[in-house]
């Protein structure tokens, strides 16, 4: 890779930023460092669907499920249902909203409230306070055999692991199962309704960008380098 694309990279980037991909395996010169990190971008792109998906798909359940079953539909405001530690989450939501001028409706708080608050809505907390009343209503597809709220945890604590490092732009291209964890988000989605499942596959690239791996990008680095050396000025 030619000198000064490599700088002009890492000057943009910052050598913190590269640190994390320098230090997951012996890269093989600058060209093959950036064409990993560009793969973890087009990695991330490419989870951006079915995590959007189930996260959306996810409040929704649980908040239709609590509504039905509290006869409430701000059914998060009652201290008998949300643990004191957790009803901070729900108060900084709704601080967050009325900063916006925008009024407490019960969609707006769903909206607000993160996904770190809904997975902690599956921790053993709530094993007798939710899970005995909204299981089935929340994920209607899932298989009854495995339908716990401790297999739901482990799973949507996985989801929010990867989430979290894409949504902050770190490396994930290293991690051995994540073709597993796709599929993990894809069939969690379908235990909530199949439709989703299917809707998202018109659009889930994940697949193919995994399979091709970084080569592609490799081949694509080395000609924006070799263009700039045929146009850079002979001094």
């Amino acid at each position: 890779m030619q000198a000064d694309f490599a700088d002009k990279l890492k000057q943009a980037l910052s050598s913190e930023r590269l640190a994390a991909y320098q230090q997951r395996m012996a890269l093989d010169g600058d060209l093959n460092l950036f064409s990993h990190y560009a793969w973890n971008m087009a990695l991330s792109e490419s989870l951006y669907p079915s995590l959007q998906v189930l996260e959306v798909a996810f409040r929704n359940t649980l908040h239709h499920a609590a509504h039905t079953t509290f006869g409430q539909e701000d059914w998060f405001n009652r201290n008998q249902i949300i643990h004191p530690r957790d009803r901070a989450i729900v108060d900084k939501a709704k601080s967050n909203l009325q900063r916006q001028n925008k009024p407490l409706d019960p969609g707006r708080v769903i909206a607000e409230l993160s996904f770190g608050f809904w997975t902690t809505l599956l921790d053993s907390r709530y094993e007798q306070k939710l899970w005995p009343k909204l299981i089935k209503a929340s994920f209607p597809h899932m298989p009854k055999q495995i339908r716990t709220r401790k297999n739901l945890s482990k799973r949507f604590n996985q989801v929010r692991h990867l989430r979290n490092r894409v949504f902050h732009h770190e490396p994930i291209w290293y991690w051995q199962n994540l073709a597993q964890q796709h599929q993990a988000i894809l069939e969690a989605i379908s235990w909530i309704e199949p439709a989703l499942q299917d809707l998202v596959t018109t659009v889930d690239r994940f697949p193919e960008t995994y399979q091709q791996g970084y080569q592609p990008i490799e081949n694509q680095l080395r000609q924006f380098c070799q263009k700039e050396k045929e146009e850079k000025p002979i001094t």
